[in-house]
């Protein structure tokens, strides 16, 4: 699932690596989540940005594009997520619509302690984040996850995580008070990211576990797209005897936060890969509208999870769906999955 690991890892761009925004971006893609009543079209109207516009990263203003989406009625809350890239380095807008009747997640309150990573850790992470880039926009963000963490083809960026592994090991106890109680979410989002490397895979899960909760969007990022990973390795691991619950997750799938929904997908891709029936039956109750719209997504390499899970809730053949997800016909075979589960 190669293709699977480099849209893992592409979506963490924008919230972490600022210089970013002194580039002009072509906007490749616009898609819309969340929103039952307000039309795509209506929503396009009002952010002022189509597809194929090139935005200046400089002059980018979120909070300009919620201000004129508040003008619709009916819609209470709002989220604009600008993805980098696509394989020709363009950005997509994802744009989380919460309507009147929407049921917008809830997290529990930020920690207020003083709790703060030492400066080599924490410096350690701001280095990663920026070389990340680097190796996204080089055509460099593979990795290996067969560790149960990732490594990173770019090698200033595997370098920073290699360091990780260290800290992990030496200063867990720290990372993981920093990661439940520090006041400083930039210190919380860097303890989620370095913690994952500990080879103490339960107490790991169990500090992550505890992150998919917090209020700020970058530490859930971090600390599921850990998980994600952590997943595929557990599986091939049973003498662990690690279970990830799949229940955070399948509450992200409703979440307007497009990271939230992208790396918690990820998350049940893994947890749904021996098609346990009742995880499968617990995504179809609760989340699959959100599954649907996801699976819809015009970008095939962000959509491809949900595509994935929605065709082993239908009973389709694993062995064809990835292909059937790349096709170019993918939207009617989206279709044809849905008519098949309906039936």
């Amino acid at each position: 699932m190669q293709i699977l690991n480099k849209y893992l890892l592409v979506t963490v761009t924008l919230l972490c690596c600022i210089s970013l925004y002194s580039q002009s971006f072509k906007v490749s893609i616009i898609d819309v989540y969340g929103n039952r009543h307000t039309h795509f079209d209506t929503v396009l109207a009002h952010i002022g940005i189509q597809e194929g516009d090139s935005i200046d990263m400089d002059n980018f203003n979120v909070e300009n594009i919620i201000t004129r989406l508040k003008k619709i009625p009916g819609i209470k809350h709002i989220t604009v997520n600008p993805v980098c890239c696509d394989t020709a380095n363009n950005l997509i807008l994802y744009i989380g619509i919460g309507e009147t009747d929407s049921v917008i997640l809830k997290y529990r309150n930020a920690p207020q302690q003083d709790a703060l990573l030492t400066n080599n850790i924490f410096n350690a992470y701001t280095n990663y984040v920026s070389q990340l880039q680097a190796a996204i926009l080089n055509g460099q963000g593979t990795e290996d996850d067969s560790q149960g963490y990732a490594l990173i083809e770019y090698a200033p960026a595997r370098k920073e995580q290699n360091k990780f592994i260290e800290f992990a090991n030496q200063n867990f106890l720290m990372l993981a008070n920093v990661l439940k109680n520090a006041a400083n979410a930039e210190h919380r989002a860097a303890a989620a990211q370095i913690i994952a490397y500990s080879s103490n895979r339960t107490e790991v899960v169990n500090n992550l576990l505890y992150a998919t909760d917090d209020p700020d969007e970058i530490v859930r990022n971090n600390a599921v797209r850990a998980i994600a990973i952590l997943a595929k390795y557990v599986a091939l691991h049973p003498e662990l005897k690690i279970i990830i619950p799949s229940a955070p997750f399948i509450k992200m799938m409703n979440s307007i936060v497009w990271t939230d929904r992208n790396k918690g997908a990820s998350v049940l891709l893994s947890l749904t890969k021996n098609h346990d029936p009742e995880i499968l039956k617990q995504i179809n109750a609760q989340a699959m509208p959100s599954i649907i719209e996801m699976a819809k997504w015009k970008n095939r390499g962000h959509a491809a999870y949900s595509f994935i899970i929605l065709g082993r809730i239908a009973g389709e053949d694993e062995a064809l769906l990835n292909i059937k997800n790349y096709s170019n016909d993918w939207s009617n075979q989206i279709k044809k999955i849905i008519d098949k589960r309906s039936n």
